[in-house]
């Protein structure tokens, strides 16, 4: 499973995992919000995806806008390994 790692302005750094819960809700949230679609709000999706993440896995009580005052500016990183299915015809 890949996990969202998240480096905090004060040196704390959490990893939880990227759920399809997370990744459905950050993307409820964008179209709610009329968030531009695709990689025109990228950074704000991945931002908010990291939040949920840290919400749902209990590493986070603040709400969204505290939580983004405390997150370094470079702190978010996806880490996991992709399964290689190979070729399905071979």
């Amino acid at each position: 499973m890949k996990t969202i790692r998240i480096t905090h302005t004060n040196g704390d750094i959490n990893e939880a995992p990227l759920t399809p819960r997370v990744i459905c809700e950050a993307e409820e949230h964008a179209q709610a919000r009329k968030w531009a679609a695709g990689d025109a709000s990228r950074i704000r999706q991945a931002y908010y995806m990291a939040y949920l993440a840290e919400k749902f896995a209990k590493l986070t009580t603040a709400d969204y806008d505290a939580w983004l005052d405390g997150v370094d500016v470079d702190g978010v990183e996806i880490k996991g390994t992709e399964t290689n299915a190979g070729n399905p015809t071979d």
